[in-house]
């Protein structure tokens, strides 16, 4: 099931089948160096298990596969999830290594927003990212997004990044 695409991506929630595309990203150091510390084989497929999980007890929510069009490889995942327990939801994203630099974060956070606000409640969506992750930051700014304030999340300082829902109705236009 589709959750919303883009010109060159599709986004779905993972399936048990999934477990080694999982660990491709979930144990990558290089791709979490600003998300979590990588995870084992056996610590992913736990962690795919509490996010199939997850799925069912927040509808909408939870961390998805993002796949190619062209030819159906496994780019990376797209997340939706409370910040620090709150009813306040962001948005995330990792790609793997051979997606960076074309543009497809970018595309991916536009193409999301439709889902985003029919999914969530609020009328703003967070984003949030380390001080060091330049790269995500620039994304988010190309989206619309805006800094707002800097907070602990997880044990980590990060700052934190707004999009308004009237906002996002621009920023897919663009």
């Amino acid at each position: 099931m589709t959750l919303f695409e883009s010109e060159r991506l599709y986004v779905q929630p993972f399936t048990k089948d999934d477990a080694d595309i999982f660990f491709t990203l979930n144990g990558d150091a290089e791709i979490m160096q600003y998300i979590r510390e990588p995870k084992s084989k056996e610590e992913s497929d736990a962690f795919l298990d509490e996010n199939l999980n997850f799925y069912n007890s927040h509808p909408g929510l939870g961390r998805f596969a993002v796949f190619t069009k062209d030819n159906n490889s496994f780019a990376g995942t797209f997340s939706l999830l409370s910040v620090n327990n709150s009813e306040q939801i962001h948005l995330g994203y990792a790609l793997l290594k051979p997606f960076h630099g074309k543009g497809l974060a970018t595309e991916l956070v536009k193409a999301s927003l439709e889902y985003v606000f029919a999914t969530i409640s609020s009328e703003t969506i967070q984003a949030l990212t380390v001080a060091e992750n330049i790269a995500s930051q620039k994304v988010l700014l190309k989206c619309g997004f805006t800094f707002t304030h800097t907070m602990d999340h997880g044990g980590d300082e990060v700052m934190v990044y707004e999009l308004e829902k009237s906002k996002a109705q621009e920023t897919r236009i663009k």
